[in-house]
């Protein structure tokens, strides 16, 4: 082998140890920043130091040779004096250890270590009056250099890595470029879509040959023997097509186990570094601060594992700056000094769930409410709505920014990048106990499980863990809710409704509802939502594809394509950009008659404050509409056994009767059970809404959020749709 060659195999086997090394180093030296007297721990960083410097040598990399040289003198020092080693040298060698770090990074883009990290270590060492080590030429590059001299006689080379099998064999392992294992990947789902085209021919066959049966029984009497021989030969066929089938189907069986394999990491090259991140943090915050880490033997895909290191990072980070107390106030509030962050992975099915708890000082809301107001932007009443909003960009509690934090952009990050690859993430806190974030993402983006469903000419898949429920609902099972369609559930709280195409926005076109909606209940971190589509087909196994050209809409609520036997192509649809885009305002056009006078509807208005029932009157009269009012619920419901009303529109706290008790008596009527109502009320709070939907009422308008347009508009309406039965 020519030297050159030989130089960049040793170079680029370097590079790999050295990354494998470095990681290894700064476990140990957490582990000596913990216990400085610990002769093990020390022994393990010097024996890292040591075997550096022996392969740099190798491999010709003399700055790594000398910083290694003289980290080890240290060490030797520390170890024959068997005094423990100070703050200061610990915190050298991790600098040392960032500046191998930073050493690989640029030997693996070919870049010069000169005037970098490396150089400071090793000046900074040398001012503390290190002799420098002797200098000396760089080495021949012979075969005889690949294993140190102190390596095992029976070690494998250095070019081929080796691990033991189940059975005891040893598989020799070799380097393979992700875009071949994509490759491998994408073969496979073709293989997979061609074996159903085959079992799909397999069925027509079969058909066929039904039909020529039935054709030779008409014809029996003419002994037609072609007709007999087209039989046999289809027969043929249709057991060979069968074998095909099969032997097809397990074919790519093997092989889509193969390329998910090759595609699968071990959770634990993101876990690996995390320890290292808290130390440093903690650290610069002045917080002493314990890392737990359970479960990261479990293994996904890799690009779900690369898609969760920057996720990881910032809630690591975010954990130790914002969550725990310092060790002042946690000894004021009963807590011991130092503070745990625990990171716990479990597995859900074809889930991969990550649990990310500390037991510091828990969210402020008071403080995420300031920051929602300051912005500009709404603010929840319901407090888990409200911790969730911490994950909008550019929201931050920090009244400045620092290295760490108060840009508003971090948990932005995280919850854009789990939602990237079909994953979802929420938040749990408690007051003085802690906070707790979970990280839903799928064990692979290869492949999923999916509903399928269509809108307009194109089919969607949505994938099955999110789907609650799917139903075929009448229309009249849709109440309003402050201008948003809700679909009411007895015993549940209602769910937002919207149109599928309304969020998918152009190509897609929204049409009116019809009398029957096919609605998809998907549910994600504690929210609902209702989709409205044109069809439900069924459920399969689909295989992802690189997302192809799609509308600008569509394009962010969609993570990849699938490709169905017949060629048929499937967008698969994210769930969490879904449900996030569903309740952001978006509802479902009803039915509404286009033509009719207003003045021909009569109007009840009952609300025991003057003020507010005059503003109504006001805003319905000036809309052409014949007003009525009443002060409270008796009086209503003496005007409405009158009759000639069309719609009631009532507050809910009312002496003698109260909007949902009138609400209920107008159910139970024989004669008015179909007249519309609408409680507009102050109550606003998810229960109070569902107990005025559940007593019968079509629309419920909080008075907080009053809006004449969606008043109006829910009138027109009701007005212009009959009230129809349950589904």
């Amino acid at each position: 082998m020519a030297d050159d060659v030989l130089a960049a195999r040793l170079l680029s086997i370097f590079v790999e140890e050295l990354g494998e090394q470095v990681q290894q180093l700064n476990e140990y030296l957490l582990a000596l920043e913990r216990a400085p007297g610990d002769a093990e721990s020390l022994n393990s960083v010097f024996r890292v130091m040591h075997t550096l410097k022996g392969a740099a040598r190798a491999a010709g990399v003399l700055e790594i040779e000398n910083l290694c040289h003289l980290m080890e003198t240290d060490l030797a020092r520390a170890r024959e004096s068997a005094v423990p080693l100070g703050g200061a040298a610990v915190a050298v060698l991790f600098e040392a250890a960032d500046a191998l770090t930073d050493a690989r990074d640029r030997l693996a883009a070919g870049s010069s270590l000169a005037a970098g990290p490396i150089e400071t270590v090793l000046q900074h060492a040398r001012g503390r009056g290190e002799p420098a080590p002797a200098p000396r030429a760089a080495p021949a590059i012979v075969p005889a250099v690949v294993a140190p001299t102190d390596a095992p006689t029976d070690a494998p080379p250095s070019g081929s890595p080796t691990r033991s099998g189940s059975d005891g064999t040893r598989d020799e392992l070799v380097r393979v470029g992700m875009h071949h294992v994509d490759a491998i990947s994408n073969a496979a789902g073709e293989v997979t879509s061609l074996a159903a085209v085959l079992s799909e021919r397999a069925d027509d066959l079969a058909a066929l040959r039904l039909r020529v049966r039935k054709e030779r029984s008409r014809l029996e009497r003419r002994d037609d023997t072609a007709l007999a021989d087209v039989d046999r030969a289809i027969t043929r066929l249709l057991r060979r097509a069968g074998d095909d089938a099969r032997t097809l189907g397990s074919v790519s069986g093997r092989l889509s186990d193969t390329a998910r394999r090759l595609r699968q990491r071990s959770l634990r090259e993101l876990t690996e570094t995390l320890p290292r991140v808290v130390r440093d943090v903690a650290h610069d915050v002045g917080k002493d601060v314990r890392l737990v880490v359970t479960g990261d033997e479990i293994e996904a895909d890799r690009v779900v594992v690369e898609a969760l290191r920057e996720p990881l990072l910032h809630l690591m980070r975010n954990a130790v700056d914002h969550g725990l107390e310092t060790e002042e106030e946690r000894r004021v509030s009963g807590k011991p000094a130092q503070g745990i962050i625990e990171l716990a992975v479990t597995l859900r099915g074809d889930r991969l769930r990550l649990t990310i708890s500390d037991d510091g000082r828990g969210l402020d809301h008071a403080a995420i409410r300031r920051a929602l107001e300051q912005r500009g932007r709404p603010v929840p009443s319901d407090a888990a709505a409200l911790q969730h909003t911490i994950f909008e960009e550019g929201l931050s509690t920090r009244d400045r920014a620092t290295t760490l934090s108060g840009r508003g952009v971090g948990l932005g990050i995280v919850r854009v990048s789990i939602e990237r690859i079909g994953g979802m993430v929420e938040v749990r806190s408690v007051a003085k106990r802690g906070t707790t974030f979970i990280l839903e993402v799928p064990l692979s983006i290869a492949t999923l499980r999916a509903l399928t469903v269509q809108v307009g000419q194109t089919l969607f898949g949505i994938p099955s863990t999110f789907v609650e429920r799917v139903d075929r609902v009448r229309v009249g099972r849709i109440t309003n809710v402050d201008g948003r369609a809700m679909l009411t559930t007895p015993g549940a709280m209602p769910t937002p409704v919207t149109s599928l195409a309304a969020l998918l926005g152009p190509p897609f076109t929204e049409s009116t509802a019809d009398d029957v909606l096919h609605i998809v209940t998907v549910a994600l971190g504690g929210r609902r939502l209702g989709l409205v589509v044109d069809d439900l087909h069924d459920e399969r196994e689909l295989v992802l594809r690189r997302l192809e050209h799609v509308g600008a809409a569509a394009a962010a609520l969609t993570v990849g394509t699938a490709l169905l036997g017949d060629g048929e192509v499937v967008l698969v649809l994210g769930v969490a950009a879904l449900v996030g885009s569903g309740h952001s305002g978006t509802s479902l056009r009803m039915a509404a008659e286009d033509r009719f006078d207003p003045a021909t509807r009569r109007i009840l208005v009952v609300d025991d404050s003057i003020t507010s029932r005059t503003l109504e009157q006001s805003v319905l009269a000036a809309a052409g509409y014949d007003v009525v009012v009443a002060v409270d619920g008796l009086e209503a419901w003496r005007v409405i056994e009158r009759g000639g009303i069309a719609l009631v529109v009532s507050d809910v706290e009312m002496p003698h009767l109260d909007g949902i008790g009138l609400c209920e008596r107008i159910r139970a009527s024989q004669s008015h059970a179909a007249l519309p109502v609408i409680l507009v009320t102050s109550l606003d709070q998810p229960a109070q809404r569902a107990r005025g939907l559940e007593a019968g009422a079509d629309a419920y308008v909080t008075k907080s959020g009053f809006d004449q347009d969606t008043l109006l508009t829910t009138i027109r309406q009701l007005l212009g749709a009959p009230r129809g039965g349950s589904s």
